[in-house]
């Protein structure tokens, strides 16, 4: 994986570096999830989990990148390196595409990191030849209606669960019939 980095400026004016996600970030995350109010938790893990395991951060923190990416936002906040987001999608495949995720810093959020990340996530799936992104979310994740409409992504009805909805974005350009 690179080693390439970004500086982005938020709506704010705060700076964030993005870059992949390492093996080395296990700490970091962990303390980024817990941090997260529990609404955020709630509709980052569909209300199913609080706290991830040792090998659940790990496996987060080491993506298989032929099929996995995650990038991280990160800010200095008091002197150390503070992560303040992470945008990921996991288990891309010719036929479905990938599902991906999006959580911000609770502190953070509303100032453009999460289309930020999601834009970076989208720029990367489409290099690396991902025909088609989506996530499942609850019906009532309004922050993530209004990123994935910022971004593209059409919305649908989940057919399985009244409570949840499908967002979906075509990566492959469209073939031209001429």
């Amino acid at each position: 994986m690179s080693d390439e980095q970004w500086t982005e400026t938020l709506n704010d004016g705060r700076e964030v570096l993005i870059r992949a996600i390492r093996p080395d970030d296990v700490a970091r995350n962990a303390v980024f999830i817990e941090e997260l109010s529990p609404p955020s938790k709630h509709f980052l893990f569909l209300g199913g989990i609080t706290h991830l395991s040792d090998a659940a951060l790990h496996h987060l923190c080491d993506p298989d990148h032929a099929h996995d990416m995650a990038f991280v936002a990160l800010a200095h906040d008091g002197g150390r390196e503070r992560q303040v987001g992470v945008c990921r999608y996991a288990g891309a495949e010719p036929t479905h595409g990938a599902e991906i995720s999006v959580a911000v810093a609770d502190d953070w959020q509303h100032h453009g990191l999460g289309k930020v990340l999601l834009r970076r996530l989208i720029e990367h799936a489409r290099s690396h030849d991902v025909t088609r992104l989506y996530s499942m979310d609850a019906a009532n994740n309004d922050r993530m209606r209004r990123l994935a409409r910022d971004v593209g992504f059409t919305e649908y009805p989940d057919p399985d669960d009244i409570h949840q909805v499908i967002y979906s974005l075509e990566l492959r350009a469209p073939r031209s019939t001429a």
